[in-house]
C-alpha cells in the first residue's frame, strides 16, 4: 500500500522529479489481487466480502466529503455524486469496481481452477496472458481486448494467485529475481518509453509482482517483535488506506498539501514519509470505523443480508 500512494501521489504531483515514482504502483497493484487469488482458491465464498466493500466504500467516500464540504473544499453537488461510488463520476474507483466483480465471479472462477489439472491451469493462463497482457507496443494483443484496467486484465492476476497456491512453483531465488525485475522495470521506464509497456498488464510488471509477492510469502516474519506488532496494527486497515488517499476529493487535497511541502527535504524521502504518514491517519480512522459499525448495528445488519444471500451459493 505505501508503493501504490507513492506511486499515486508522486505521479499526480506534475513534478517531473516525482513523476517516475508512478511506475511504481502498477507492481502493488497486481500484488493486492495475486494475494486474493492466492487465499480465496481454496477458501469458501462468503458474500461479506462484497457487502463490506460495497459499504465501506460508500461510507469513506461520503463521510470524506461531508468533512471537505465543512472545510469549504466540497460543494452540495459533490455530497449528492458522493453516495454513488460506484457511478462513472469522479469518485469512482476504478479498482473496487473491477475487484468487485471479480470476487463476485470468484465462487465459480475458484471452482474451474480447482477441477483442472496443472497441465490445464498453465495452458489456461498462457492463453489469458495472450489477450490481456502486453510487453511491447504490438505485442501481446492486451491493448486489443484489453487493457491493465480490464476485468480481464485482473481475473487473470486472480487465476495466477490461485496458480500459486494451488502448484506452487519450486524456485528458491525469488529475492534474486524481484531485484533483477526492479532493475530492468527502471531501465525500460527510463530507455523504453512510448516502445515497452509497463502499465497494469505489462508482462514485467506481471513477473515483477508475482516475484515480490513469493520472496515475500516465503519470508519468516517473527510472530513477536516490532515488525509483526506493525504488521498485525496495520494490515487490517490497507484497504482503507486506498479508500481515503484515493477519493475524488482527497486526492487532489493530497497532492496541494505535498506542493506546499517541495523542497524541504528530498524528494524521495518527502514521499515515503507523506505515504508512512497517510497509512498511518488512515489505520487510526479504520479503527475508529470498524467499532463505529460494532455499535451502530452495521456489521449486525451486514451479517444478516449475509446469511441469507450466502444460501445463493450453496451447493
Amino acid at each position: 500500500m505505501l508503493f501504490i500512494i507513492v506511486g499515486h501521489v508522486g505521479g499526480r504531483s506534475g513534478n517531473e522529479s516525482f513523476s517516475s515514482f508512478a511506475t511504481i504502483a502498477p507492481h502493488a497493484v497486481n500484488c493486492f489481487v495475486l494475494i486474493s487469488g492466492y487465499f480465496l482458491v481454496t477458501s469458501k465464498f462468503k458474500i461479506e466480502r462484497v457487502l463490506r466493500v460495497i459499504i465501506e466504500t460508500i461510507f469513506y467516500t461520503f463521510s470524506i466529503t461531508i468533512i471537505l464540504y465543512l472545510l469549504g473544499k466540497a460543494s452540495t453537488q459533490d455530497i449528492a455524486k458522493s453516495i454513488m461510488p460506484f457511478a462513472p463520476t469522479k469518485f469512482t474507483y476504478w479498482f473496487v469496481n473491477k475487484y468487485l466483480a471479480v470476487i463476485l465471479l470468484s465462487p465459480f472462477i475458484c471452482k474451474a481452477c480447482t477441477a483442472i489439472s496443472k497441465r490445464q491451469y498453465q495452458v489456461l493462463l498462457v492463453t489469458l496472458l495472450l489477450i490481456s497482457s502486453s510487453l511491447l507496443t504490438i505485442f501481446p494483443f492486451g491493448g486489443l481486448f484489453g487493457n491493465g484496467f480490464s476485468l480481464l486484465w485482473m481475473i487473470t492476476v486472480f487465476i495466477t494467485g490461485g496458480y500459486l497456491r494451488l502448484h506452487a512453483p519450486q524456485f528458491k531465488y525469488w529475492g534474486l529475481a524481484t531485484l533483477g525485475l526492479l532493475v530492468l522495470y527502471n531501465i525500460c521506464s527510463i530507455y523504453g518509453q512510448g516502445k515497452i509497456c509497463l502499465e497494469y498488464n505489462s508482462l514485467i510488471t506481471y513477473a515483477l509482482a508475482i516475484c515480490t509477492f513469493m520472496w515475500f510469502s516465503k519470508m519468516s516474519i517473527p510472530n513477536t517483535g516490532i515488525i509483526a506488532k506493525t504488521t498485525k496494527f496495520i494490515a487490517p486497515h490497507v484497504f482503507a488506506a486506498y479508500l481515503i488517499h484515493e477519493q475524488g476529493l482527497m486526492r487532489t487535497y493530497i497532492v496541494d498539501i505535498l506542493h506546499k511541502f517541495i523542497g524541504y527535504m528530498p524528494n524521495m524521502l518527502y514521499l515515503y514519509l507523506l505515504g508512512i504518514v497517510v497509512i498511518l491517519i488512515s489505520t487510526i480512522i479504520d479503527k475508529f470505523r470498524i467499532t463505529l459499525f460494532k455499535y451502530t448495528g452495521i456489521d449486525y445488519l451486514t451479517n444478516k443480508i449475509a446469511s441469507k444471500l450466502n444460501k445463493l451459493y450453496e451447493e
